[in-house]
């Protein structure tokens, strides 16, 4: 990696393979410290130096990788992560890249439209007791963004993968604010044994990137991403029928059916039941 840059996009990977490099996009191996393949992927940048949570990887999943470029990261002009298996759907080089960001803040993928809510969707991978922590915690340290929380919670747009672009001085704001909200929720949440649920942290993170952008009102560039299988890259772009649909569906629950929303999500956060259950188990957040 060049000791200054432009701009800096990682790849999060967590196993051997082919992984795009170049000018733009550099490999980083995630979990490394705890990582079965460190041999395998010896010549590839890793998360484990420097400041680092690799260790954590196992519930952070790729945000690992962000918080070692929080912490890692400093001549380069413009930042952002994606995935081995999903890059972004456009071209970007240093040369162009001013032009791509301007009158924008953050580039991110174009977003997905749920067919219930986002917290319910959330739901099918979290516990409701993790997502009220997740909420209380909101509430505890950054209260201006609770409404926001709720409000992005019981809609149906959502930005996925934790993947974006945007200048280092606001990723570290981002990264600030990010990390400090986990690492308080993991006080709290029990992780269950099943290796799949234990990335509830990473999921958590998934589901508030875009409360952090969308309450600063940040002007967000969208774009497609492409997803890498079997050596193809097959950029991913929603068809006209689908984003009629996905417009049609966003209006009638957003706005048409927005107040019973509301009331529906902020209740389910503040649900009596569950939080009295955290209490009887000793979780209180306050």
């Amino acid at each position: 990696m060049k000791e200054s840059s432009k701009v800096r996009i990682f790849v999060a990977t967590h196993k051997p393979g082919k992984v795009r490099h170049d000018e733009v996009y550099t490999p980083i191996h995630v979990g490394r410290a705890i990582s079965k393949y460190k041999e395998e992927m010896a010549e590839m940048l890793g998360d484990d130096t420097g400041d680092n949570i690799s260790e954590k990887n196992p519930f952070y999943s790729e945000m690992t990788a962000h918080y070692w470029i929080w912490k890692n990261v400093k001549d380069v002009e413009y930042v952002g992560l994606c995935h081995y298996r999903r890059l972004f759907g456009v071209e970007i080089t240093e040369k162009n890249i001013d032009r791509l960001m301007k009158g924008y803040d953050v580039m991110m993928v174009t977003p997905d439209y749920k067919l219930d809510s986002v917290y319910s969707c959330f739901a099918r991978f979290v516990s409701g007791e993790d997502l009220t922590i997740l909420s209380q915690v909101v509430r505890k340290l950054y209260p201006q963004y609770y409404p926001t929380l709720v409000r992005l919670c019981d809609g149906v747009k959502f930005y996925p993968f934790n993947m974006f672009i945007c200048k280092k001085e606001l990723y570290d704001k981002y990264a600030e604010w990010m990390f400090s909200i986990l690492f308080e929720c993991e006080k709290y949440i029990r992780t269950s044994p099943y290796s799949n649920a234990k990335r509830t942290i990473g999921y958590l993170a998934e589901m508030i990137t875009q409360v952090f952008f969308i309450h600063s009102e940040l002007e967000i560039k969208t774009v497609p991403y492409c997803k890498v299988e079997d050596g193809r890259t097959i950029i991913v772009k929603p068809t006209f029928l689908g984003l009629l649909r996905m417009r049609t569906h966003e209006f009638l629950l957003g706005t048409l059916f927005a107040n019973k929303l509301a009331r529906d999500s902020k209740a389910k956060f503040e649900n009596l039941a569950i939080l009295n259950g955290l209490k009887n188990d000793g979780i209180v957040i306050v």
